[in-house]
């Protein structure tokens, strides 16, 4: 993170002198001062940022940074090829957002940012109506070809455009987010008020792998009634509707990492 800042400044600094030799270009130099400072106010909210408890807060500046009115984390569960959202505005409506990656989804199955002028023809219609949708971005959250998820950008109903630099800028936010996602041997600062058995966390783990019912019966040599009860009790301690709302909430609160 550190690198990335101070890089930052040194091609500003460079771009500030081309400026000075090249003044046809100024327009476009301050546009890359301007995207490059922007990076270098999220690559130091990172550095000072502990853990996965402060994405909420990291999207709420990712709205102010890049002037947009909603941002959305979908996270994405590996071993089980699913998303559900996470965090963002109206968190009921993005906990709702679940399913797997399958040749329908074609947007999530991409590792390029992508922009849609009008995902009539991309996105499910319950999901614009969901949402309000006129306009919107996805950014695949990377990190060395490991994806942790995607952000959504959109402003709340409103049809935008996006230009290549302004998408490059927002891939670039990707990247760096995953960056700070893989971040190893960091330690998690767990809700003092929850406890969950040592029984619970186990079954936990394996929710948000995406074993059923059966399959952890299977692996912990227990009865679906008893895993059942298992996860009712989860729900309840998290104040979750459902399994996918269990592993969100989980998440957010660092008892998953």
């Amino acid at each position: 993170m550190y690198i990335l800042s101070t890089f930052t400044l040194l091609v500003e600094l460079y771009y500030g002198c081309e400026g000075d030799n090249q003044t046809g270009n100024i327009t476009t130099e301050n546009q890359k001062i301007r995207h490059l400072q922007l990076l270098d106010r999220l690559d130091k909210l990172l550095i000072s940022s502990s853990g996965y408890q402060d994405l909420a807060l990291i999207l709420k500046k990712c709205e102010e940074y890049f002037s947009y009115k909603r941002c959305v984390f979908y996270a994405y569960v590996p071993w089980s090829n699913q998303f559900y959202g996470v965090i963002g505005a109206e968190l009921p409506k993005v906990q709702s957002m679940k399913g797997e990656l399958t040749g329908e989804n074609t947007i999530l199955s991409s590792r390029k940012p992508i922009y849609l002028k009008n995902p009539k023809n991309y996105v499910k219609e319950e999901h614009i109506q969901l949402f309000n949708l006129s306009s919107i971005i996805f950014i695949p959250i990377l990190c060395e070809d490991q994806l942790f998820g995607w952000l959504t950008f959109d402003q709340l109903g409103e049809e935008f455009d996006c230009t290549k630099e302004e998408l490059t800028l927002l891939e670039e936010v990707g990247k760096r987010l995953g960056l700070f996602l893989s971040r190893k041997g960091e330690k998690v600062e767990k809700n003092t008020v929850l406890h969950l058995t040592d029984r619970e966390s186990m079954i936990l783990g394996l929710l948000a792998e995406g074993y059923d019912n059966k399959k952890i019966a299977g692996l912990l040599f227990l009865s679906e009634h008893t895993v059942r009860d298992y996860v009712s009790s989860l729900m309840t301690k998290l104040k979750a509707k459902n399994r996918t709302q269990v592993v969100a909430s989980a998440f957010r609160l660092g008892l998953l990492s």
